[in-house]
């Protein structure tokens, strides 16, 4: 959620893109004879110049603040009526006012903007150091209209923003459906594959079985090797819907995302505790650089599925003919954290790498696996705001680039 000050410089902004305002501070010099106008941003803390015209070097730029309870700006912004002085010093209401004293103020005329929804949004005010004659009917007049236009063009742009952030965020709402259908329709048509062919495959082993143990004398090597395939078949069966229900946890998991604070060297031990097994076979050697005392602010679930599907991808495609080398480091690049996980592994040929990470795609075949761990680990980046990219270089490694 944006803070105050965020919103003061996006107000401030809303001013500068509106075209006419420093003519109308000129003019508004010229008519009332006052050397300093201004458009200001006033809230129950800040007073913000948007838009100055200075004659009189008052000394006041456009982006700068003055102490919001030295003004008049304050007292307006409470009762929501205009103030307009003719001579300070001539006036009961305000010749001891801290205000003019303060700033040396004779003259003094000041407007609220306040917006349709009844939102305060600031003042349109002049002041000199002499005199002036400002209460007329003129000058009251097209202050009123000045305010009306400010009104009409500051809600102009502040929808224009609305329906820019309502149009992106249709946008992405689109991509996701998009993607979400895209999945689906893979999902679909690989289900429908994977799971026709082992319920065909036993349906005809059945068959077969039958006819043989009808047979005398009964063939048991036959009958043996029938129900070792049956087994078979009935393992890629299991195997299939393992995959699944791993999809639709993997989518679930990612609905309920509360951010924690995460250790990132303990998360690692975690992660190599869950591999212990794998690490052990394969001697893998697992280093891990960068900022490691960084505490991370995501979901623990996710990050850590990010990095086990990362680190134990690397073990499995390791090369066979040198020992697994595994570098996790972790750094905090221009407000960004920044993960890599890089091995020396038998790497990914350059036309395959932009196929990794689609669903059910597998490019090594001598590796048990179901072509779902890159998928769910960028699902999950995307969930969290993150982009990840891969570089690899066939039969020497591969380094997958995590910025969030």
């Amino acid at each position: 959620m944006p803070n105050n000050h965020d919103n003061l410089l996006k107000d401030l902004e809303v001013v500068r893109n509106i075209s006419f305002v420093p003519s109308m501070l000129e003019i508004i010099c010229d008519l009332t004879g006052m050397g300093f106008a201004a458009v200001a941003r006033v809230t129950d803390t800040k007073w913000l110049a948007c838009s100055v015209r200075d004659k009189v070097q008052f000394g006041l730029k456009e982006g700068e603040e003055l102490q919001l309870e030295t003004t008049l700006c304050n007292e307006i912004r409470d009762h929501r009526q205009p103030v307009i002085i003719n001579n300070v010093a001539e006036c009961s209401e305000y010749k001891n006012h801290h205000t003019p004293r303060i700033y040396g103020l004779q003259s003094y005329i000041s407007f609220p903007i306040i917006l349709s929804d009844g939102t305060f949004f600031g003042t349109l005010c002049a002041i000199d150091s002499k005199p002036a004659q400002v209460n007329t009917k003129k000058i009251i007049d097209t202050f009123s209209m000045f305010t009306e236009l400010l009104t009409f063009h500051i809600q102009s742009q502040n929808l224009l923003q609305q329906s820019y952030l309502a149009n992106t965020d249709l946008v992405q709402q689109n991509k996701v459906l998009t993607s979400a259908n895209t999945d689906l329709d893979n999902i679909v048509h690989t289900a429908s594959h994977d799971l026709k062919s082992p319920i065909n495959n036993i349906e005809s082993l059945v068959d077969i079985l039958d006819q043989t143990i009808l047979e005398e004398p009964l063939n048991r090597e036959l009958t043996q090797d029938i129900i070792r395939l049956m087994r078979s078949s009935l393992k890629n069966f299991r195997q299939t819907l393992t995959d699944l229900t791993t999809i639709i946890e993997a989518d679930h998991s990612l609905k309920v995302i509360e951010k924690e604070e995460i250790n990132f060297l303990e998360l690692v031990e975690r992660v190599k505790q869950d591999l212990h097994s794998l690490i052990l076979e394969s001697q893998a050697k697992i280093q891990v650089t960068g900022c490691e005392k960084l505490l991370l602010h995501f979901p623990r679930k996710i990050f850590k599925s990010i990095l086990y599907n990362l680190v134990s991808n690397a073990i499995k495609y390791r090369a066979p003919e040198r020992q697994p080398e595994i570098l996790i480091n972790l750094e905090q690049v221009d407000e960004k954290i920044s993960l890599l996980v890089i091995d020396n592994g038998s790497g990914i040929p350059a036309n395959q790498q932009d196929s990794i990470f689609m669903l059910f795609k597998r490019l090594h075949t001598h590796v048990e696996g179901s072509g779902l761990g890159l998928y769910i680990v960028k699902k999950m980046v995307n969930t969290l705001g993150g982009q990840i990219k891969v570089e690899s270089v066939l039969n020497q490694g591969t380094t997958f680039r995590i910025t969030f």
